[in-house]
Protein backbone atom coordinates (compact mmCIF):
# COMPACT_ATOMS: atom_id res chain seq x y z
CA UNK A 1 0.00 0.00 0.00
CA UNK A 2 0.79 2.95 -0.99
CA UNK A 3 2.16 6.54 1.76
CA UNK A 4 -0.75 8.05 0.39
CA UNK A 5 -2.92 5.12 0.38
CA UNK A 6 -2.20 4.53 3.97
CA UNK A 7 -2.66 8.76 4.99
CA UNK A 8 -6.52 8.18 3.26
CA UNK A 9 -7.36 4.56 5.38
CA UNK A 10 -6.16 6.28 9.06
CA UNK A 11 -8.37 9.49 7.54
CA UNK A 12 -11.59 7.58 7.12
CA UNK A 13 -10.63 5.17 10.60
CA UNK A 14 -10.19 8.15 12.58
CA UNK A 15 -13.44 9.87 10.88
CA UNK A 16 -15.40 6.90 11.95
CA UNK A 17 -13.79 6.77 15.60
CA UNK A 18 -14.34 10.70 15.89
CA UNK A 19 -18.32 9.90 14.80
CA UNK A 20 -18.39 6.99 16.89
CA UNK A 21 -16.87 8.91 20.07
CA UNK A 22 -19.27 11.76 19.15
CA UNK A 23 -22.07 10.33 19.01
CA UNK A 24 -21.73 8.19 22.18
CA UNK A 25 -20.74 11.60 24.06
CA UNK A 26 -23.73 13.25 22.56
CA UNK A 27 -26.28 10.33 24.00
CA UNK A 28 -24.02 10.29 27.81
CA UNK A 29 -25.00 14.38 27.57
CA UNK A 30 -28.58 13.74 26.92
CA UNK A 31 -29.04 10.73 29.31
CA UNK A 32 -27.39 12.41 31.90
CA UNK A 33 -29.45 15.88 31.94
CA UNK A 34 -32.55 14.29 30.84
CA UNK A 35 -32.27 12.19 34.61
CA UNK A 36 -31.37 15.21 36.14
CA UNK A 37 -34.63 17.60 34.56
CA UNK A 38 -36.42 13.97 35.46
CA UNK A 39 -37.87 13.46 31.98
CA UNK A 40 -39.08 10.02 30.58
CA UNK A 41 -38.69 8.99 26.96
CA UNK A 42 -41.99 7.72 25.34
CA UNK A 43 -43.38 7.65 21.50
CA UNK A 44 -47.07 8.68 20.52
CA UNK A 45 -48.68 7.38 17.94
CA UNK A 46 -50.33 10.46 16.30
CA UNK A 47 -52.16 9.97 12.77
CA UNK A 48 -49.60 8.31 10.54
CA UNK A 49 -46.47 9.92 12.93
CA UNK A 50 -45.17 7.98 15.53
CA UNK A 51 -43.63 11.23 17.38
CA UNK A 52 -40.86 10.74 20.12
CA UNK A 53 -40.83 13.18 23.45
CA UNK A 54 -39.38 13.53 26.53
CA UNK A 55 -41.90 14.17 29.47
CA UNK A 56 -41.67 14.83 33.38
CA UNK A 57 -45.31 14.07 33.59
CA UNK A 58 -46.33 16.19 36.93
CA UNK A 59 -47.30 19.61 37.01
CA UNK A 60 -48.81 22.62 34.74
CA UNK A 61 -48.07 21.18 31.41
CA UNK A 62 -45.85 23.30 29.58
CA UNK A 63 -45.13 21.77 25.43
CA UNK A 64 -41.69 22.73 23.92
CA UNK A 65 -42.33 22.98 20.14
CA UNK A 66 -38.21 23.30 18.62
CA UNK A 67 -37.54 25.15 15.56
CA UNK A 68 -36.09 23.57 12.03
CA UNK A 69 -33.80 21.40 11.69
CA UNK A 70 -33.80 20.94 15.64
CA UNK A 71 -35.29 17.95 18.05
CA UNK A 72 -36.39 18.26 21.71
CA UNK A 73 -32.99 17.88 22.81
CA UNK A 74 -32.81 21.76 21.72
CA UNK A 75 -34.06 22.25 24.80
CA UNK A 76 -32.91 20.11 27.27
CA UNK A 77 -30.13 22.39 28.84
CA UNK A 78 -32.77 24.45 29.63
CA UNK A 79 -34.92 21.72 31.09
CA UNK A 80 -33.36 21.17 34.38
CA UNK A 81 -33.79 25.01 35.49
CA UNK A 82 -37.46 25.09 35.03
CA UNK A 83 -39.45 24.70 38.13
CA UNK A 84 -40.87 21.04 39.55
CA UNK A 85 -44.45 22.67 39.33
CA UNK A 86 -44.01 22.60 35.13
CA UNK A 87 -44.72 19.20 33.67
CA UNK A 88 -41.77 20.24 30.84
CA UNK A 89 -42.73 18.23 27.54
CA UNK A 90 -40.35 18.67 24.71
CA UNK A 91 -41.74 16.87 21.63
CA UNK A 92 -40.10 15.60 18.39
CA UNK A 93 -41.41 17.18 15.30
CA UNK A 94 -42.54 15.17 12.38
CA UNK A 95 -39.38 14.87 10.22
CA UNK A 96 -36.97 15.71 12.89
CA UNK A 97 -35.26 13.78 15.91
CA UNK A 98 -36.42 10.56 16.22
CA UNK A 99 -39.89 11.13 14.97
CA UNK A 100 -41.25 9.57 11.78
CA UNK A 101 -40.91 11.32 8.21
CA UNK A 102 -43.03 14.06 7.08
CA UNK A 103 -43.99 14.70 3.77
CA UNK A 104 -43.90 17.91 2.06
CA UNK A 105 -47.81 19.14 2.14
CA UNK A 106 -47.37 18.17 6.24
CA UNK A 107 -44.94 20.63 6.80
CA UNK A 108 -47.04 24.14 7.30
CA UNK A 109 -47.54 26.11 9.82
CA UNK A 110 -51.47 25.03 10.29
CA UNK A 111 -50.73 21.20 9.16
CA UNK A 112 -47.82 20.92 12.28
CA UNK A 113 -50.16 22.38 14.16
CA UNK A 114 -52.96 19.73 14.02
CA UNK A 115 -50.45 17.32 14.16
CA UNK A 116 -49.65 18.84 17.98
CA UNK A 117 -52.99 19.08 18.69
CA UNK A 118 -53.17 15.31 17.99
CA UNK A 119 -49.72 15.14 20.12
CA UNK A 120 -51.65 16.81 23.23
CA UNK A 121 -54.52 14.77 22.96
CA UNK A 122 -52.10 11.81 22.67
CA UNK A 123 -50.14 12.64 25.85
CA UNK A 124 -54.10 13.50 28.02
CA UNK A 125 -53.09 17.59 27.54
CA UNK A 126 -56.27 19.52 27.71
CA UNK A 127 -54.56 23.35 28.13
CA UNK A 128 -50.91 23.67 28.24
CA UNK A 129 -47.75 26.83 28.07
CA UNK A 130 -47.11 26.07 24.60
CA UNK A 131 -43.29 27.49 23.61
CA UNK A 132 -41.98 27.34 20.62
CA UNK A 133 -38.19 28.46 19.12
CA UNK A 134 -38.01 29.93 15.78
CA UNK A 135 -40.33 27.55 13.87
CA UNK A 136 -41.69 26.27 16.30
CA UNK A 137 -42.95 29.65 17.80
CA UNK A 138 -44.81 30.11 14.26
CA UNK A 139 -46.74 26.69 14.72
CA UNK A 140 -47.24 27.85 18.32
CA UNK A 141 -48.76 31.21 16.92
CA UNK A 142 -50.97 28.96 14.52
CA UNK A 143 -52.26 26.35 17.30
CA UNK A 144 -52.98 29.57 19.38
CA UNK A 145 -55.01 31.16 16.82
CA UNK A 146 -56.18 27.67 15.44
CA UNK A 147 -57.20 26.01 19.08
CA UNK A 148 -57.44 29.13 21.47
CA UNK A 149 -59.20 27.22 24.00
CA UNK A 150 -56.27 24.78 24.72
CA UNK A 151 -53.33 27.13 25.13
CA UNK A 152 -52.87 29.29 28.44
CA UNK A 153 -49.87 31.05 27.87
CA UNK A 154 -47.61 31.58 25.30
CA UNK A 155 -43.40 31.59 24.74
CA UNK A 156 -41.99 32.02 21.93
CA UNK A 157 -38.19 32.21 21.65
CA UNK A 158 -36.53 33.87 19.10
CA UNK A 159 -39.52 32.99 16.95
CA UNK A 160 -40.53 33.42 13.42
CA UNK A 161 -43.66 35.88 12.86
CA UNK A 162 -46.01 36.91 9.86
CA UNK A 163 -43.73 39.24 8.63
CA UNK A 164 -40.07 38.14 7.33
CA UNK A 165 -37.74 40.92 8.30
CA UNK A 166 -34.45 41.40 5.79
CA UNK A 167 -31.60 39.39 7.31
CA UNK A 168 -28.51 37.81 6.16
CA UNK A 169 -30.95 34.40 5.96
CA UNK A 170 -33.42 36.00 3.86
CA UNK A 171 -30.74 37.57 1.64
CA UNK A 172 -29.39 34.14 1.21
CA UNK A 173 -32.60 32.72 0.79
CA UNK A 174 -32.71 35.49 -2.25
CA UNK A 175 -29.65 33.89 -4.32
CA UNK A 176 -30.74 30.29 -4.14
CA UNK A 177 -28.96 29.46 -0.83
CA UNK A 178 -30.05 28.05 2.01
CA UNK A 179 -28.06 28.89 5.42
CA UNK A 180 -30.31 26.28 7.35
CA UNK A 181 -29.54 22.99 4.69
CA UNK A 182 -25.95 23.36 4.95
CA UNK A 183 -24.49 20.38 2.40
CA UNK A 184 -20.83 20.16 3.58
CA UNK A 185 -19.07 19.95 6.23
CA UNK A 186 -17.95 23.81 5.68
CA UNK A 187 -21.05 25.10 5.61
CA UNK A 188 -22.65 23.48 8.39
CA UNK A 189 -19.37 25.03 10.43
CA UNK A 190 -20.75 27.97 9.36
CA UNK A 191 -23.79 27.56 10.05
CA UNK A 192 -23.37 26.61 13.85
CA UNK A 193 -20.96 29.90 13.94
CA UNK A 194 -24.19 31.64 12.78
CA UNK A 195 -26.93 29.97 14.21
CA UNK A 196 -25.22 30.92 17.73
CA UNK A 197 -23.48 33.71 18.93
CA UNK A 198 -22.70 32.10 22.30
CA UNK A 199 -22.20 28.38 21.39
CA UNK A 200 -22.74 25.27 24.61
CA UNK A 201 -19.83 24.31 25.53
CA UNK A 202 -19.81 20.94 24.24
CA UNK A 203 -16.96 18.56 23.66
CA UNK A 204 -15.44 18.92 19.37
CA UNK A 205 -16.50 15.19 18.55
CA UNK A 206 -20.00 16.02 19.67
CA UNK A 207 -19.83 19.19 17.16
CA UNK A 208 -18.54 17.09 14.78
CA UNK A 209 -21.02 14.58 14.78
CA UNK A 210 -23.98 16.94 14.66
CA UNK A 211 -22.39 18.66 12.08
CA UNK A 212 -22.71 15.16 9.75
CA UNK A 213 -26.23 14.85 10.91
CA UNK A 214 -26.62 17.73 9.59
CA UNK A 215 -24.90 17.05 6.21
CA UNK A 216 -27.11 13.91 5.95
CA UNK A 217 -30.45 15.26 6.67
CA UNK A 218 -30.27 17.59 3.68
CA UNK A 219 -32.62 16.41 1.54
CA UNK A 220 -35.23 15.58 3.97
CA UNK A 221 -34.80 19.08 5.61
CA UNK A 222 -34.82 20.88 2.01
CA UNK A 223 -38.25 18.96 1.43
CA UNK A 224 -39.46 20.23 4.64
CA UNK A 225 -38.06 23.51 4.15
CA UNK A 226 -39.88 24.07 0.73
CA UNK A 227 -43.80 23.02 2.17
CA UNK A 228 -43.17 25.28 4.97
CA UNK A 229 -42.23 28.58 2.72
CA UNK A 230 -44.48 27.68 -0.18
CA UNK A 231 -47.61 26.87 2.01
CA UNK A 232 -50.85 28.56 1.06
CA UNK A 233 -51.65 31.44 2.70
CA UNK A 234 -54.39 29.63 4.75
CA UNK A 235 -51.75 27.53 6.12
CA UNK A 236 -49.32 29.99 7.26
CA UNK A 237 -48.61 31.97 10.20
CA UNK A 238 -51.64 34.39 10.43
CA UNK A 239 -51.16 37.50 10.18
CA UNK A 240 -53.93 38.67 12.13
CA UNK A 241 -52.80 38.05 16.04
CA UNK A 242 -54.84 40.08 17.84
CA UNK A 243 -57.33 37.69 18.23
CA UNK A 244 -54.54 35.62 20.48
CA UNK A 245 -55.71 37.07 23.49
CA UNK A 246 -53.02 33.98 25.57
CA UNK A 247 -50.23 35.89 27.29
CA UNK A 248 -47.66 35.90 25.52
CA UNK A 249 -43.47 36.05 26.90
CA UNK A 250 -41.52 36.69 24.03
CA UNK A 251 -37.90 36.48 24.14
CA UNK A 252 -35.00 37.23 21.50
CA UNK A 253 -31.43 37.63 21.16
CA UNK A 254 -30.03 40.91 20.35
CA UNK A 255 -27.69 38.70 17.94
CA UNK A 256 -29.75 37.00 16.36
CA UNK A 257 -28.56 36.30 12.62
CA UNK A 258 -31.18 33.69 11.40
CA UNK A 259 -34.32 35.88 12.25
CA UNK A 260 -33.92 39.55 12.79
CA UNK A 261 -34.90 40.83 16.57
CA UNK A 262 -37.04 43.28 14.73
CA UNK A 263 -39.28 40.27 14.88
CA UNK A 264 -39.85 40.60 18.69
CA UNK A 265 -40.65 44.01 18.39
CA UNK A 266 -43.91 43.40 15.33
CA UNK A 267 -44.67 40.25 17.72
CA UNK A 268 -44.93 41.83 20.56
CA UNK A 269 -47.49 45.23 18.65
CA UNK A 270 -49.52 42.90 17.18
CA UNK A 271 -50.32 40.23 20.44
CA UNK A 272 -52.73 41.98 22.68
CA UNK A 273 -50.98 40.45 26.31
CA UNK A 274 -47.00 39.83 25.31
CA UNK A 275 -44.30 41.69 26.99
CA UNK A 276 -40.90 41.13 25.18
CA UNK A 277 -37.57 40.81 26.38
CA UNK A 278 -33.78 41.03 23.99
CA UNK A 279 -31.07 39.00 25.14
CA UNK A 280 -27.70 41.06 24.89
CA UNK A 281 -24.79 38.76 23.43
CA UNK A 282 -27.31 35.74 22.34
CA UNK A 283 -28.04 34.68 19.16
CA UNK A 284 -31.29 32.64 17.73
CA UNK A 285 -31.15 30.31 19.92
CA UNK A 286 -31.65 31.36 23.83
CA UNK A 287 -32.52 28.12 25.15
CA UNK A 288 -29.25 26.39 24.49
CA UNK A 289 -27.28 29.49 25.08
CA UNK A 290 -28.15 31.12 28.11
CA UNK A 291 -30.39 28.21 29.45
CA UNK A 292 -30.81 29.01 33.41
CA UNK A 293 -31.73 32.93 32.29
CA UNK A 294 -34.59 31.76 29.76
CA UNK A 295 -35.97 29.33 32.14
CA UNK A 296 -35.67 31.92 34.59
CA UNK A 297 -37.57 34.46 32.37
CA UNK A 298 -40.17 31.52 32.22
CA UNK A 299 -40.50 30.60 35.68
CA UNK A 300 -41.51 34.59 36.34
CA UNK A 301 -43.89 34.95 33.32
CA UNK A 302 -45.77 31.71 34.32
CA UNK A 303 -46.41 32.73 38.11
CA UNK A 304 -47.55 35.62 37.36
CA UNK A 305 -49.99 35.03 34.47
Amino acid sequence: MTPSAVKRVTARLGARLDHAVGKGQLHALRRAVGAVAGLRRGVATVGVHRLAYLDREAGEPMVCVHGFGGDKETWLLMAPWLPRRLRTVLVDLPGHGASTALERPGASARAQARTLAAFLDARGIDRAIIAGNSMGGGIALRFAHDFPERVRALVLVASVGPVHVANELTEALARGENLLTPGSREQTEAFLRTVTARPPRVPRAVQRYVTSQRIASKQRLDAIFSGWAEAPDDERIPHDLAGITAPALIIHGAQDRIIHPATADILAARLPRARRVILDGIGHVPQLEAPARVAQLIARFVATV
